[in-house]
């Protein structure tokens, strides 16, 4: 994978805007700015502060290379709800999510975009944990980074995405309560058994306090336990920002209050209990939340219709179930090609058969056929060279000097012009001629009977066949015409 993308970290007072170069094995920031919302002025009343931001960091960096885009938004603009509900189907779970969230979430008069995952808990098959952000929001972002051509793939709350890049990476702490320390925003993600199960996220008056967060945190684990009938022991670990300045108090009581959480956990004989409290950076752990590589339990609300998902995923049932009926459509027309050129060589093969036995019963001293009619052709012309006659030639004395031109130029003139005549049919053999065509009526076809009986060049002319035409208003007709 490889190719730069835009990585935006939204707060309540500005944006962290970063060009991430990706690399084979490595990713690293090429170029990034910090824009507050307070600086900035939108040009109309139809463009946001998001919108406004965005111009100004596209004039402080160069966003040429950016095709996708990362947004990590705060805690805040997102709406957390456990719910029970009496089916797992993730299908069933889509489709009636947003009715269940009506009432929980504020400001019923504007929609909402949901994720969810399920929450394998002994006893509650059926919890899972969600999370809405308005969809004016989701917009915004859509709308702003457009006119840069760049597309969100992924939008996520940060402190969540920062657990979620926690869990991906460390495979050796399966339970843990992940909290995120920021100067603008505090979270807290409980996970159990490898599964994201509570989120909170506190106001600036909780996290400015040690004391106050840590006692949040514990009343956090202790409603958890009571509300899933379980007693889970939570390691912690807490991601704190550079410029987050109460790390160190805050760690220290949380070490204080969660202290009961050590001796809940199970120790291996021989083995020393590891720390309670294990500080991590949160750069290392965002790092792994790219636009085309999803992380397990992170909450993207780049679906539905601002979805990431190529048309090919999107459709990829309905494109399969066309592909399997064009696939049975075309076995049946090559089906019945095959059958009918089967039957097709079936009758050349008859015929070549008949032309095969007509041959050798015409000339039996011939033992070898190959090409029976090529054959039978050449020896027919032998056979009339042999007899002093050529084929072609007219053995009639008595007409040998007739010219086939004339013949027509008599019929023409013989033929009266207020006759609508149409000739299809002229077969001169031998002295005799064959005309066949269609007129009008039956009274047509005596007036040109009386019209060639007057030539001179025709001796005897005879209606051998007068018939009315059943798919036209016509009379077809046949003369035999002896010179």
């Amino acid at each position: 994978m490889s190719g730069s993308f835009l990585r935006l970290d939204i707060d309540h007072f500005g944006i962290q805007a970063m060009v991430v170069e990706q690399g084979v094995k490595k990713r690293s920031v090429t170029d990034e700015c910090r824009v507050l919302f307070s600086d900035v002025t939108p040009e109309d009343e139809t463009q946001d502060m998001f919108g406004a931001a965005m111009d100004v960091v596209a004039r402080k960096m160069d966003l040429q290379p950016c095709a996708k885009a990362v947004v990590f938004v705060p805690a805040g603009h997102i709406c957390y709800r456990t719910l029970h509900l009496p089916f797992r189907s993730r299908k069933k779970i889509s489709q009636i999510l947003p009715f269940e969230l009506e009432s929980f979430l504020p400001g019923n008069d504007q929609g909402y975009v949901s994720e969810f995952h399920l929450l394998d808990i002994p006893g509650d098959e059926n919890l899972i944990l969600s999370g809405s952000i308005a969809e004016a929001a989701i917009e915004s972002y859509f709308t702003a980074l457009a006119c840069f051509k760049i597309q969100p793939r992924v939008i996520a709350p940060k402190g969540y995405a920062a657990a979620a890049g926690f869990l991906h990476q460390r495979k050796d702490i399966p339970t843990f309560a992940f909290v995120y320390l920021a100067p603008y925003e505090a979270a807290l993600v409980l996970v159990n058994n490898r599964i994201p199960c509570a989120v909170r996220t506190f106001s600036p008056a909780v996290r400015a306090s040690g004391d106050i967060l840590a006692d949040a945190v514990r009343q956090t684990i202790i409603g958890f336990n009571q509300r899933t009938g379980v007693q889970v022991a939570f390691d912690i670990v807490v991601c704190v920002e550079e410029k987050f300045s109460q790390a160190d108090t805050v760690c220290h009581a949380l070490e204080i209050k969660l202290a009961d959480q050590a001796g809940l956990r199970p120790v291996e004989a021989g083995s020393q209990k590891g720390p309670l409290v294990e500080r991590v950076r949160p750069d290392g752990l965002l790092s792994d939340i790219v636009p085309d590589k999803p992380v397990r339990y992170l909450f993207n609300f780049c679906k539905g219709k601002y979805g990431a998902s190529s048309f090919v995923t999107t459709y990829f049932s309905q494109l399969a179930a066309s592909a399997v009926l064009f696939v049975c459509f075309l076995g049946l027309v090559l089906t019945h090609a095959g059958i009918d050129n089967a039957k097709l060589q079936d009758r050349i093969a008859a015929i070549d058969k008949k032309a095969v036995s007509l041959y050798m019963d015409t000339f039996p001293e011939k033992t070898r056929v190959q090409e029976p009619y090529l054959q039978m052709k050449a020896n027919v012309r032998e056979a009339m060279k042999n007899a002093g006659t050529t084929a072609g030639t007219n053995p009639s004395a008595d007409n040998a000097e007739v010219n086939v031109l004339e013949i027509i130029n008599e019929i023409s003139k013989k033929i009266p012009d207020v006759i609508d005549v149409e000739i299809s049919g002229f077969l001169f053999n031998k002295g005799r001629l064959i005309l066949s065509g269609s007129t009008d009526n039956f009274n047509n076809v005596d007036n040109i009977k009386t019209g060639l009986e007057s030539a001179a060049l025709f001796q005897k002319v005879d209606i051998s066949g007068a018939a009315t035409d059943k798919q036209e208003d016509k009379v077809n007709f046949k003369f035999n015409i002896e010179l």
